[in-house]
């Protein structure tokens, strides 16, 4: 039997608990944001409709390649969309295409990660970007599967809930940055699945692994913050991967692997790699953070909060491992809450 909560919104984000058992949890998912997730879907002119009729025609070939590939090395996440789609009463195949949107080519922009290490803990702070068409539809979801760590996310009705802003009680906290990918790659794994499933995992070292073994069709900069003191950035696209520990800025362009010469970058002129590195400037311009607030305030300054219909940014979400505080702010006024307590599904604000 699955135990659905509705808490109290938090700076204006919707927020709905679910804990039982895997399949349970997905199916309760879908269903109880059937409305939700139809009324994303049914966006007159919107990216999710653009997306079905790019995989039902130009795409179709490399769509079904990538949703063999993803059903093999990932079943466990696979199946818990199909199950999300049949709580919905929605095309399983409209799910992988809005799913695979950043596996099959060239595919926008949005968000901006920054992360330091401290004497007792780790500084993440993540600013989740996307359509200016989507802003009243993102909401939080906590997942509690038996057997799993409990997963807070920010959610697009319809994904996978896994590729925005993630907190787990295994003491990790993600942040993931679409980077764009010329050539995916057909063999291996939607990055949402990939996403998933290092979110599952019970420690960061594990995490790590599963985000450096199993290869993304497209491309994704995680962002991960461990509690036990550790934060990463790991670049994994077509199949390529690279990484590095400690502080760092990132945005949506290829920073540790070698885009060019692997044949994964996009085109020096194309407009959002521009908007990309501009904005990564004006981050770099605030100069070094030494706090949680700093992170706050430099991912809401003019050049880096966006306030377009083309990139609208959501959410921005701070951790402070060792305060074991979180900071949040979508819509509404900023929140801060005890971390450990939101990635359980517990609103407990400071």
């Amino acid at each position: 039997m699955t135990q659905i909560t509705h808490l109290e919104p938090i700076s204006g984000l919707a927020w709905s608990v679910f804990r039982g058992g895997r399949m349970e949890v997905m199916h309760a998912l879908g269903r109880e944001h059937a409305d939700a997730i139809h009324a994303f879907r049914s966006l007159l002119g919107g990216s999710w409709e653009a997306q079905v009729r790019r995989a039902d025609t130009v795409a179709a070939e490399r769509l079904d390649a990538v949703i063999a590939s993803t059903r093999g090395l990932l079943p466990v996440e696979s199946q818990e969309l199909a199950w999300i789609a049949e709580g919905a009463g929605i095309a399983e195949r409209d799910m992988w295409a809005r799913n695979l949107r950043g596996d099959l080519g060239r595919d926008g922009t949005g968000c901006s990660d920054i992360a330091f290490t401290t004497d007792a803990g780790v500084v993440m702070g993540h600013n989740e970007d996307g359509d200016g068409e989507l802003r009243e539809h993102i909401r939080l979801v906590t997942l509690d599967i038996d057997g799993d760590p409990a997963v807070t996310s920010v959610w697009y009705p319809g994904m996978l809930p896994s590729n925005a802003f993630v907190t787990t009680t295994a003491g990790l906290a993600f942040g993931m940055d679409h980077v764009p990918v010329v050539a995916p790659q057909t063999d291996g794994a939607g990055r949402h699945f990939v996403a998933r499933h290092a979110q599952r995992q019970p420690t960061g070292e594990a995490a790590r692994a599963a985000l450096t073994h199993v290869p993304c069709a497209g491309g994704f900069a995680f962002d991960v913050a461990d509690a036990a003191g550790r934060a990463d950035l790991i670049e994994n696209a077509a199949g390529h991967v690279a990484s590095v520990t400690g502080r760092y800025r990132h945005t949506n362009h290829l920073r540790l692997l070698d885009g060019t010469s692997e044949g994964l970058a996009v085109s020096d002129d194309d407009e959002w790699l521009g908007e990309s590195m501009t904005r990564l400037g004006v981050l770099r311009g605030r100069g070094t953070p030494t706090s949680a607030v700093d992170v706050f305030d430099a991912l809401r300054i003019p050049g880096v909060l966006g306030r377009s219909e083309d990139l609208w940014t959501y959410v921005t979400t701070v951790v402070d491992t060792a305060a074991d505080e979180i900071l949040l702010q979508g819509s509404g006024s900023p929140w801060r809450g005890r971390w450990s307590a939101f990635a359980r599904g517990e609103r407990v604000q400071l």
